[in-house]
């Protein structure tokens, strides 16, 4: 199977040979950039990418194992799958993830890490898909292979699309709170299962209308509200970059007291500290000072 390199700013893709029922693959990809300028020119580059086979054929990959551990992932997945390939953020966690197509159509997602951090992440994310067996909120672990010097994990594919309202309205409150509910632990904060990056591109609405989330390399216990406040917080930024934290939670009250309501709890000022504590403990750890220090308003 011919694969053809993809090159963004930000990192490669492999894809297949656009063939009938392998459309889909093509959606491991989504033109982002901060710079205009950058994205434009990356969304004419994939147009030119996906519909003429003479730009595809400029970057044919004749060799895909000098690039990335190509065979050794094509043998963990189903005999004769094709398969598109994200390369991931250069970085400690970088990762490869795949989009898959078994010759009987099935379609599945997959995740190769071999770096620490990854690696960590992914084992996370297997221990959590386990947890979360037939609850409908998340993909399907589908298998796994835990190694010393990689982990690599197969799931269902979660078709469907984003949410085209980012708000945080009905649909995405019930997806928070079925969440919250899993694991809750009564202490001088009561604690829960937490997604850990709970915001619209992690959100898939299915055909179904059903709404269930993707990507739980970050979940953990954490207090009560982390994923509503974190949604609130990032959505409002990309909103209204000029509003603080304070004044973005401040605008959701009656979606928060509606959330915490449902817990039993009136003052939730005290889950709001704490979330703030735990956001600028890992923003730090990252090295991110600047998006460390917005959060210092809610303290």
């Amino acid at each position: 199977m011919n694969l053809y390199k993809f090159h963004t700013f930000r990192t490669d893709y492999y894809f297949p040979d656009n063939v009938k029922g392998g459309e889909f693959l093509y959606g491991l990809y989504h033109p982002y950039n901060r710079y205009p300028l950058r994205l434009l020119a990356v969304k004419v580059y994939w147009w030119l990418y996906r519909h003429f086979k003479m730009i595809r054929k400029r970057n044919l990959v004749l060799n895909a194992d000098s690039d990335f551990p190509y065979s050794m992932i094509v043998s963990m997945c189903p005999q004769g799958s094709m398969l598109s390939f994200n390369m991931g953020t250069p970085g400690p966690e970088q990762k490869i993830s795949l989009l898959g197509l078994t010759p009987n159509g099935e379609r599945f997602f997959a995740k190769y890490s071999t770096k620490d951090g990854a690696k960590a992440l992914s084992r996370n994310e297997i221990k959590v898909l386990s947890m979360l067996k037939d609850s409908g909120l998340a993909p399907e672990l589908y298998d796994y292979k835990e190694k010393s010097d990689y982990v690599f994990f197969r799931t269902s594919c979660v078709e469907g699309a984003n949410p085209k309202d980012i708000s945080l309205d009905s649909n995405i409150l019930d997806l928070a709170i079925r969440i919250g509910k899993y694991g809750v632990r009564d202490g001088e904060l009561k604690t829960c299962l937490s997604h850990g990056d709970f915001t619209p591109w992690n959100v898939i609405v299915t055909s179904s209308g059903e709404y269930r989330m993707i990507d739980w390399e970050m979940a953990d216990e954490r207090e009560l509200g982390y994923d509503v406040f974190t949604y609130v917080t990032h959505v409002g930024a990309l909103l209204s970059p000029d509003v603080s934290a304070l004044d973005l939670i401040s605008a959701s009250k009656s979606i928060l007291d509606k959330y915490f309501s449902v817990f039993g709890i009136d003052d939730w000022i005290p889950y709001m500290k704490a979330f703030a504590k735990s956001r600028i403990k890992y923003e730090t750890s990252k090295g991110n000072i600047g998006n460390a220090q917005k959060y210092e308003c809610l303290l």
